[in-house]
């Protein structure tokens, strides 16, 4: 009966340990969809008319148990099921570049910041479904030379309340924090670098002190292009300028940026995708900058890939392996390649091409969409800028 007993619980913990052993999940199983093949373009109701817009996000609008999408002026409401059916469209009733869900007054219906700089908005829906639309001016912050800023993400900065929304504009990455009254209150907008381009942001805990630093490209004195990659250390607050640590060089434009361990060393990395313009030439570069022990000391360049202009990237445990993954996009060429690079769990990747011949601009963004556990991905377009594309993960 004793050996009975140990043999049944070894059993149960080979069972139970088996169970614990998470999934992998392919890479290589993606159905595309086609959300729209008609969007406007900001020049179509304002000046310059060549702009484009530069906002995309996603969160559950309508309060149905699904991620919608913002892109832009307009609001795609998710039809469910395998999200193939038509994906309704809403106008924000406004031209301005919807950039940010983002939960301001605490009820139940939908916000989101957006920009038409140098104003900077707030809209909220004015009912459930998210199908009207109040916009509320909250601020000014410097226009850039594409008008509208392509960095944009909400982070938790400082201790206590809501999160802060942080825009990247002409001369700086500003900081804007929720005031408690938002209809009636000041909302507090605050310049944290001194310098900064106008492109893509990356937040996480670079210093490993417990708040949340930012990283991106800098462009300084005559130079023409952000080639410089910084991170800027939280003081905890964002009442001055936070301190400027240099993390490296690339060959061109720094374009998107994102955080993360990537060689699982515990240590938070910095990796980024290269803007070519007009973008003739395959020399655009997809690097990882790996961080040192102190921070604030050299880091390691590292290369995943040239080909042509990067201005889509976004990093994620796409295969629930326990690594961090890069998705990207090729925004200039004939090809187009979407790509996931598979991580190995110490920085070297390989690439699993998912689709071709879909041009994206600050696309290449993951979200569950359809609620199944695993992430799509979503991305809009610039040179042709009337789609909105998705791509459904079928890993599970």
């Amino acid at each position: 009966m004793r050996h009975l007993s140990v043999l049944l619980v070894f059993c149960f913990s080979v069972f139970f340990n088996c169970q614990q052993v998470p999934k992998k999940l392919g890479l290589d199983a993606w159905t595309y969809i086609q959300i729209d093949n008609e969007r406007g373009k900001w020049g179509d109701w304002g000046e310059p008319e060549w702009l484009r817009y530069f906002g995309l996000d996603m969160a559950d609008a309508n309060r149905d148990g699904l991620k919608d999408i913002l892109a832009g002026r307009y609001l795609y409401i998710n039809p469910g099921e395998d999200m193939t059916s038509e994906w309704q469209r809403i106008d924000l009733g406004k031209n301005v570049d919807g950039m940010l869900f983002v939960d301001v007054d605490d009820d139940k219906n939908t916000d989101i910041i957006a920009e038409a700089l140098p104003e900077v908005y707030w809209l909220e829906a004015e009912n459930e479904a998210a199908t009207s639309w109040r916009a509320t001016l909250i601020g000014q912050i410097p226009k850039t030379g594409h008008v509208n800023g392509q960095g944009y993400r909400t982070a938790d900065l400082v201790a206590g309340g809501k999160p802060e929304i942080l825009l990247a504009a002409h001369g700086g990455c500003y900081c804007i924090q929720i005031p408690q009254q938002p209809e009636t209150d000041e909302w507090k907008i605050s310049r944290i670098t001194e310098t900064f381009s106008d492109e893509g942001i990356g937040v996480g805990d670079i210093d490993g002190d417990g708040d949340l630093d930012i990283a991106g490209g800098d462009i300084v004195a005559e130079m023409e292009n952000p080639t410089i990659l910084k991170w800027w250390e939280n003081p905890g607050h964002c009442e001055f300028l936070w301190t400027a640590v240099s993390v490296g060089k690339t060959e061109h434009a720094i374009d998107r940026v994102e955080i993360a361990d990537m060689d699982g060393d515990g240590r938070i990395d910095i990796v980024i995708s290269e803007e070519r313009y007009p973008g003739e030439e395959p020399d655009a570069n997809l690097y990882w900058f790996k961080a040192p022990l102190d921070p604030k000391k050299e880091w390691l360049r590292h290369l995943v890939v040239t080909q042509y202009s990067m201005n889509n990237l976004d990093v994620a445990d796409l295969d629930n392996d326990g690594d961090q993954d890069i998705v990207t996009n090729e925004h200039k060429g004939s090809t187009y390649k979407v790509q996931v690079w598979e991580n190995d769990g110490k920085g070297i990747f390989s690439e699993h091409i998912i689709d071709t011949g879909k041009e994206s601009h600050l696309g290449s963004q993951l979200c569950d969409l359809d609620g199944d556990g695993d992430l799509d991905m979503v991305s809009a377009s610039w040179d042709f800028y009337q789609f909105l594309h998705v791509w459904r993960n079928d890993a599970l």
